[in-house]
């Protein structure tokens, strides 16, 4: 898509028009009209920018998300296996009721690993702790 930023010698703000080749708005100008467009009189200054090439040359670059905790791939006893996904995939159940009873198969202490965070986004934290 292409526009056209317009300077009028009558006023201190700048225009931007959309060129397109079926108008459908006030603020769009067909492509055979643009260069009667910026001839006229009061037209002072213009630009015509193409927003393609305008994003291309943006600061921001799309990121992937990255997670603040990495994967741990902890093992996972057979006897707690079964709750601990049902868990970590419906996303309800990480209570800390349940961390103490998990806590009893496990060589590492869930609470600290969990941050203190249960319900949900300790549920999700599960999946990093165990590596599901």
């Amino acid at each position: 898509m292409r526009k056209v930023v317009v300077k009028f010698k009558d006023s201190e703000q700048v225009s931007t028009y959309n060129i397109v080749s079926f108008k459908t708005d006030k603020r769009q100008i067909l492509i055979e009209n643009v260069r009667e467009f910026v001839a006229n009189p009061r037209v002072e200054s213009y630009e015509i920018i193409d927003i393609s090439e305008k994003l291309l040359n943006s600061d921001s670059e799309n990121k992937k998300y990255e997670s603040k905790y990495e994967r741990e791939s902890n093992k996972l006893p057979k006897a707690i296996a079964n709750e601990i996904t049902q868990v970590a995939t419906s996303l309800k159940g990480c209570t800390k009721k349940n961390v103490d009873k998990w806590n009893e198969h496990l060589d590492f202490n869930l609470h600290t690993k969990l941050n203190g965070e249960y319900g949900f986004t300790g549920a999700k934290r599960l999946y990093n702790i165990f590596g599901l």
